[in-house]
């Protein structure tokens, strides 16, 4: 009876995750790890704040349950504003990918170094009832007159290796390091 009072806590643990009445709130941050490239571009880069879809501007983690209705949970929060949150892990995995560029938030001092802006728009960011992370939008990289050096939708899908909100948000993080490692190559390509 002593060995099987962990298993049944570990099985009750396990089916919480997966529900959202559980009766405590958990909230979450968006893990983050290096990229595994690195690039030699010289740049000054800016990251505009996001644009996001508005049911994604709320606390809620977003879970699509069906083609048409999406939920957002009362007691899986995000701990930080998400368009916040996923505009510093952009900036971080840049930094790392590109290690000779000054990777910055629009508005503050740069280096005199080409100008590159980075701007986004999120569409999706939310698990799916497929069993996969969603993110979904499209990129822009401006000059530093604003002109349009390059533009692309993207979706990513990430699946998820088990049930619950902490795998859904390990998975919607891997998506977006998956994003930002396309911007940082794409950043290498363009010319100065």
């Amino acid at each position: 009876m002593k060995h099987l009072a962990p298993a049944l806590l570990a099985l009750t643990l396990a089916g919480c995750a997966g529900s959202d009445n559980s009766a405590g709130q958990a909230d979450y941050l968006l893990p983050e790890s290096p990229a595994d490239e690195q690039y030699s571009a010289r740049l000054s880069v800016m990251v505009a704040p996001l644009d996001t879809a508005a049911f994604l501007d709320s606390d809620g983690v977003v879970m699509q349950i069906s083609s048409i209705e999406v939920h957002q949970a009362r007691n899986h929060l995000w701990a930080e504003p998400l368009p916040a949150q996923l505009r510093q892990l952009l900036i971080h995995r840049l930094q790392s990918a590109l290690p000779e560029s000054q990777v910055i938030q629009r508005g503050q001092p740069q280096h005199a170094l080409p100008v590159r802006e980075v701007r986004l728009r999120l569409d999706r960011f939310q698990g799916h009832y497929d069993g996969v992370a969603l993110i979904r939008g499209h990129w822009q990289i401006l000059d530093q007159e604003k002109n349009l050096l390059k533009q692309r939708a993207f979706s990513i899908e990430s699946p998820l290796r088990a049930d619950g909100y902490p795998e859904l948000v390990r998975a919607l993080a891997a998506g977006w390091e998956q994003l930002a490692d396309e911007l940082a190559s794409t950043l290498n390509e363009i010319p100065g």
